[in-house]
């Protein structure tokens, strides 16, 4: 597991983090730096880090939002989900109302495209196998009807 701090270039206090296996944080760091550069200070320095759950950040109360099956998570330094760690039907803390949004929206856009939940290559694997299957079943229908 990697994590990776995306600071604000406008915003002092929100710094956002993304945590998931090591393929996918550095595939991320990539895309959020050509992406998402204008609200992020430094971009160019952004790099990976080792996960370590007894660090202060990020843990799962900080999760702001979860991708691909929750196994990508984008965390809030500071940020205090009560309602994440309470039983369930417990609602959510707020998110603080002085952060950076441009830099939440542009996270939240590119990784949301670049891990989606589905792995389009094999879809496209599947596709000609059940048009096949669809073609061959076509062929016994009409056979059969002659």
């Amino acid at each position: 597991m990697l994590t990776a701090a995306f600071p604000s270039s406008s915003f002092q206090n929100t710094t956002f983090r993304i945590v998931a296996d090591n393929t996918t944080v550095s595939s991320l760091v990539v895309n959020i730096v050509a992406s998402c550069s204008a609200y992020v200070a430094a971009a160019s320095t952004i790099t990976s880090s080792t996960f370590n759950d007894s660090l202060v950040s990020p843990k799962p109360e900080q999760t702001v939002q979860y991708y691909r099956a929750s196994s990508v998570a984008l965390t809030l330094d500071g940020y205090n989900n009560t309602g994440a760690l309470e039983a369930e039907g417990t609602p959510d803390t707020l998110l603080p109302t002085n952060i950076d949004s441009g830099l939440l929206n542009c996270l939240n856009g590119t990784i949301g495209k670049a891990v989606p939940l589905v792995d389009s290559a094999s879809l496209r694997m599947m596709t000609p196998s059940v048009g096949l299957v669809s073609f061959i079943w076509v062929l016994w229908c009409l056979s059969s009807m002659f």
